[in-house]
């Protein structure tokens, strides 16, 4: 019945979307930046010739595509790393020296900027094209190559994702263990698009366990051909974790220490304990939750948790965050609702406003309903779409999440929302 009651409210949502940009005197929205919508299937590269990305963001070599064997191996020579920023590129070199510091900050990795004409040895060459993406790992081609930095993709994560994979890590998700924490929701994604889905067998981690909040994992809506996710977390409190672009993640800057042999020069190293490790300094790296000279004490959880209520057991109202105030942006929230026995849930909303669907996409807020026990929602909507609206779960169980865009509040868009649950 839920599958159902989704497509109805599909139907419905075919003729009622929100107005577009600029209509009927709506303020402008915020951008959509590219990497929120489908990535381009091929890129020009300035010698003219044409690409196929591989994972949306990747450009292989003909031997990487070739043999798809060890692209982590493929690590640049004493952790130095030289780079041009090209004359197509200037306006976007303070982002990419951001992107470059924060990658310094937190490893051992350095990088060294070169005239636009070297061709002294391997580097990477930062362009403006189509989109954001890289070549993966050290090509070892004196004429460089390339990564860029197109329209949409000027924000530190995105310039910091892509340079990691100019310095050899494949995204999260391509891991052989990602189906214990996330499942892939083939039916969402487009019919061509499946195969930048599939697992990187070759692709190595180092022992390095499973991250969702890296910086290299994709997020829930890549490649959807309806809007709703391609990839969901298995814990759906951990939803809001995957599509992180804020930066490194602990994880990730404890794969960058490995494979760049961080504490090579350490005599006496600690041992560092919980998911620690030694980086060029000699001490350990704790991660989130721990604490200590060695990591020693457990103070919390790796994962943040998300705002919200996950354990509602009595009728009673929910709102966004801070209703009937604005609610902030970057949050992510997730309500569970159970029932009494023999009873179902029922969510009846009634003010719902926020920032509005772009194409088949709710690309900076939107609101999941999940009427069972699995973490693939049944309904995603934003703008006004379920103002008024009455879900009723399946079962004993009812989840809803809710997302807000991180890139700032809208006042006349975001009013927010408000729901009553019941039990029937």
């Amino acid at each position: 019945m839920a599958g159902l009651h989704r497509v109805l409210l599909l139907s419905v949502l075919a003729v009622a979307v929100e107005a577009r940009p600029g209509r009927a005197g709506q303020p402008e929205p915020p951008p959509v930046p590219p990497f929120r919508l489908l990535p381009p299937l091929n890129v020009t590269l300035p010698d003219g010739t044409v690409r196929e990305l591989f994972e949306g963001d990747i450009l292989l070599s003909k031997e990487q595509r070739l043999s798809r064997k060890g692209l982590l191996s493929q690590t640049w020579t004493n952790g130095v790393v030289p780079f041009v920023i090209t004359s197509s590129s200037s306006s976007e070199s303070s982002v990419i020296l951001a992107a470059i510091a924060h990658w310094e900050a937190v490893t051992c990795i350095t990088f060294q900027q070169k005239p636009e004409s070297y061709s002294g040895g391997p580097h990477v060459r930062f362009i403006k094209s189509d989109g954001c993406w890289s070549a993966m790992g050290m090509t070892n081609s004196s004429s460089g190559q390339l990564l860029s930095v197109g329209d949409g993709c000027q924000y530190l994560g995105v310039v910091a994702h892509e340079i990691g994979h100019a310095i050899g890590f494949f995204h999260e998700q391509s891991r052989g263990d990602r189906g214990s924490h996330v499942t892939v929701v083939w039916d969402n994604i487009k019919s061509d698009m499946a195969f930048n889905f599939r697992i990187e067998t070759a692709a190595q981690w180092l022992g390095v366990p499973y991250d969702l909040g890296s910086l290299m994992h994709y997020g829930g809506f890549g490649f959807t051909s309806n809007g709703f996710p391609t990839i969901v977390t298995n814990d759906i409190l951990q939803s809001g974790l995957i599509g992180n672009l804020e930066g490194l993640s602990h994880r990730d800057k404890h794969l960058a220490s490995l494979m760049y042999l961080c504490d090579d020069s350490c005599s006496s190293p600690p041992t560092c304990a919980n998911g620690g490790y030694v980086d060029s300094s000699c001490t350990c790296v704790c991660p989130p939750g721990t604490s200590g000279v060695t990591c020693q004490t457990v103070t919390g959880t790796y994962y943040e948790a998300p705002c919200g209520d996950q354990d509602i057991t009595t009728a009673g109202a929910i709102t966004s965050p801070d209703y009937p105030n604005l609610y902030p942006p970057g949050q992510h929230c997730v309500w569970v609702v159970t029932a009494p026995a023999g009873k179902r849930v029922r969510i009846q909303f009634g003010t719902f406003k926020i920032l509005y669907r772009y194409d088949v996409k709710c690309p900076w807020d939107w609101v999941t309903v999940h009427t069972d026990s699995d973490s693939i929602p049944d309904y995603v909507n934003c703008g006004t779409e379920l103002q008024n609206a009455v879900i009723t779960s399946s079962g004993g169980r009812l989840a809803l999440e809710f997302h807000s865009y991180g890139g700032g509040s809208y006042p006349t868009l975001q009013s927010g929302f408000t729901a009553s649950v019941t039990f029937v």
